[in-house]
């Protein structure tokens, strides 16, 4: 478990690089649109679609890794160094009978959303570039997959926890083994 544990982990990092990533070309991007838009008066047909893509890309594609390294927001009264140890069972019932079931059932959508999407070569009926949508509808659906996967992870990290036998977070491990 703690092998299956670690590579959900990695996933979950290698695409919040992706995200991270993401950014940087959406702030290129905007840039480049902005200074064709008002200083040459000639704005591009695709920078309005093409930016909001890579914004949801990056946010979907950094779900899982913020989950991963706990760094999402949440509410600092239930969640502070006093009530750390109690919160354990809380997140427990909450991630096994909430979040990853409503998490899986839009995961499931956004498969079915793609793969009709794909098989009908559905544009997004926007501006005059007029895009395909199923590689943004894929990505939303890896993001997704990923972060359903982080969430069977963060269960599996409870119970270990709860059982007394908690995972070390990534940089504890790492300077354990001296690297």
């Amino acid at each position: 478990m703690r092998a299956l544990v670690r590579t959900i982990d990695g996933l979950s990092r290698f695409f919040g690089a992706a995200a991270a990533v993401l950014v940087i070309v959406l702030v290129v991007l905007m840039l480049y649109d902005v200074v064709l838009r008002y200083v040459f008066g000639s704005p591009t047909i695709w920078g309005n679609d093409l930016n909001t893509w890579l914004m949801g890309a990056s946010f979907v594609l950094s779900i899982a890794y913020a989950m991963s390294t706990d760094s999402h927001v949440r509410v600092d009264l239930l969640y502070d160094r006093r009530t750390r140890p109690r919160i354990r069972y809380f997140d427990l019932v909450g991630l096994a009978l909430i979040v990853l079931p409503t998490v899986a059932f839009l995961t499931w959508g956004l498969y079915d959303h793609f793969v009709t999407a794909f098989k009908s070569g559905e544009r997004s009926g926007t501006g005059g570039w007029n895009p395909i949508t199923w590689p943004f509808k894929l990505v939303m659906f890896v993001g997704f997959a990923i972060f359903t996967l982080q969430i069977v992870a963060e269960i599996i990290k409870r119970i270990a926890s709860l059982a007394g036998r908690p995972f070390e977070p990534p940089e504890e491990a790492s300077d354990a083994h001296g690297t």
